[in-house]
């Protein structure tokens, strides 16, 4: 997306045209949340006031304009709501002619949107490049200051401010065997549950047997390719929590120099449970039928095809309600839906939790039965299910005459889930036509070819 229809670029470049340009202190402070967190070089403030009355100290300090432009600008979502954001910031004093007025200044925010109106979290000053002017004509310092003239204990010092102050979770380690701790904050201890000597025993002071285990192993190969190539990394998985569920995170690294020149990775981690739910719910609700909480179609293909790249023989069912438009008419489409869910029910008891079983739509459904090496039993199952389903029709639902036809194919070898469902659907078809409530099953093995056609 190009940055001037990007909404969340546009509320940051308003929020600096408001703050550094306009002196605008309340449009500035109308732009982030009630919650908002800031980090500058020097100072930290928690909440929207707090915010303002900093920004009243710098427009005292600062009466001139200051301009700027945003370069080297990239944002990343953090889920559907969230977006974590990185740009350069080059700051000139309205007015001043000489180059060695001009400063640069690099920033990360985070960004959310609620009922579509965007608004920074969080904002602080991840690194100053090349500052080399006077101090005392800089004209922003909530977004930089002289960092290169801090001594080490004051670079330790400001180091330890960041981390007690990031809304999100701060985690580094050696890039050496066992990848001891190199710093951690409290915030990430807070996310998983424990406290420092906690989480030092539990993961040998390894940072990597924080991750889940199954994640651990295609993580980390993650991380090492992406900091190979360009020195930092973005990646998503599971982490373990001291109770023994896990949450979500993101993690964002970046390769770094130690004081002391080891090499280690320093990440920012933020949970993103929440919206790794919401996606799931939402993927659940989009492959399910609300009314018997089967697989709709979408859902079946999708099991369906995972489960034919096995190679493992299988049976691909057609059924159909037999005169089911009967008992919508004379009994209504109440009585309908309760027909579709007692069938939905029955099918689920008596196939296999594996099993996969489809509404494909209306009085139509699919059942997919795999792994099966017996069409015997099979059959066995859809004479008990057609009986049972009858006993039902006749006490409660007797006018309709109600019943049901099964149509399907077993097979040992990979097919196309279209090809199984025009294949099973013709032989519905014909088994209708010649008599409702019977079922038969086609061999379409690759080496032997019969039918067996049983009736109820």
């Amino acid at each position: 997306m190009a940055q001037d229809q990007d909404p969340v670029y546009a509320v940051l470049n308003q929020f600096l045209d408001y703050a550094l340009t306009k002196k605008d202190v309340d449009k500035a402070a109308s732009l982030v949340t009630e919650d908002f967190y800031f980090l500058g070089a020097s100072k930290a403030v928690f909440g929207k006031e707090e915010f303002r009355k900093l920004l009243e100290q710098e427009k005292q300090y600062v009466d001139k304009a200051v301009l700027y432009r945003i370069i080297e600008y990239h944002s990343k979502p953090c889920g559907d709501t969230a977006w974590s954001c990185f740009g350069q910031v080059v700051l000139t004093v309205e007015g001043a002619a000489k180059p060695e007025e001009e400063y640069e200044a690099r920033m990360t925010a985070n960004v959310i949107a609620v009922d579509g109106t965007y608004r920074i979290s969080v904002l602080h000053r991840t690194m100053l490049k090349s500052v080399t002017q006077r101090e005392e004509n800089f004209p922003f310092r909530i977004i930089t200051t002289r960092v290169d003239r801090l001594d080490q204990a004051s670079r330790r010092e400001l180091l330890n401010l960041l981390c007690e102050t990031m809304p999100n979770g701060i985690i580094g380690g050696y890039m050496e065997e066992g990848w001891p701790v190199y710093i951690v904050n409290d915030t990430f201890l807070e996310l998983i549950g424990y406290t420092y000597e906690e989480f030092i025993k539990e993961t040998d002071g390894n940072v990597l047997n924080r991750i889940w285990e199954e994640d651990r192993k295609e993580a980390l190969e993650s991380a090492e390719k992406q900091c190979r190539e360009k020195g930092e990394y973005e990646i998503e998985y599971r982490m373990r929590k001291k109770d023994g569920t896990f949450l979500w995170v993101f993690d964002r690294g970046r390769r770094i120099t130690t004081q002391d020149g080891k090499e280690a990775v320093i990440s920012l981690i933020i949970d993103i449970s929440e919206n790794v739910k919401m996606k799931n719910n939402l993927f659940v609700e989009s492959v399910t039928d609300p009314l018997t909480g089967l697989y709709n179609r979408r859902g079946g293909e999708i099991m369906v095809s995972q489960r034919l790249e096995s190679g493992e023989p299988y049976i691909f069912l057609m059924m159909d309600i037999d005169c089911f438009k009967a008992v919508n008419d004379i009994y209504g489409h109440h009585e309908g839906d309760c027909v579709l869910k007692y069938t939905a029910g029955r099918l689920k008891h008596f196939f296999r939790r594996d099993d996969v079983i489809i509404r494909m739509g209306g009085d139509e459904f699919v059942i997919f039965v795999h792994p099966c090496t017996s069409i015997s039993a099979i059959e066995n199952k859809l004479m008990k299910i057609s009986t049972i389903y009858k006993e039902k029709m006749k006490e409660y639902y007797p006018a309709s005459g109600s019943s049901l036809s099964f149509g399907g194919v077993y097979c040992d070898r990979p097919v196309s889930f279209v090809e199984l469902y025009k294949k099973a659907d013709r032989i519905l078809y014909e088994i209708k036509q010649k008599k409702k409530g019977e079922f038969r099953i086609e061999d379409w093995g690759t080496k032997k070819q019969q039918t067996r056609q049983t009736g109820v």
